[in-house]
């Protein structure tokens, strides 16, 4: 088979995996699971603010690839829901920082377990040499997509 084929065929299957990972029916399934009924933009701001501690809005915003009026949607519903707090930037009283609460640390940290017990449920017939093997190559995949392509004129 060509290597054009082969570059396809990967393309594909990764628009697959993105697409089955991160559609509706697997937010419902692990919604369901964790008992966390969240927007998926809701989850994104809650995991990032789990891992990244309090930021600034305009860098929650980069760290979600989300746009800023939508960070500031869902941040509002969140405060509502007691689910992250929200204070002036102690250098900048114009800029705002926003954490998790004790709520917004539970929900995620039920999210991200639903989210584990699903993908080992996915991968349970893998040998423990395949997952390692399989995470390596995904890894360098990762590597190689993050770096921008050549712009041609």
């Amino acid at each position: 088979m060509p290597r054009r084929d082969d570059l396809r065929r990967v393309e594909q299957a990764l628009t697959r995996i993105s697409r089955i990972s991160m559609g509706r029916e697997a937010a419902r399934i692990r919604a369901a699971r964790s008992g966390v009924h969240l927007s998926r933009p809701s989850i994104a701001i809650l995991s990032t603010l789990r891992l990244s501690g309090p930021v600034r809005m305009n860098e929650l915003s980069a760290l979600t690839d989300l746009e800023p009026p939508l960070i500031s949607r869902e941040v509002r519903d969140l405060l509502a829901a007691g689910m992250v707090r929200r204070r002036s930037d102690p250098t900048d009283g114009r800029a705002g920082i926003v954490e998790l609460t004790t709520k917004g640390r539970r929900a995620s940290e039920a999210y991200r377990a639903a989210t584990d017990e699903i993908i080992a449920e996915s991968f349970s017939k893998w040998s423990a040499a395949e997952l390692r093997q399989l995470a390596e190559q995904l890894e360098r995949v990762v590597a190689d997509f993050s770096r921008p392509p050549a712009v041609r004129t």
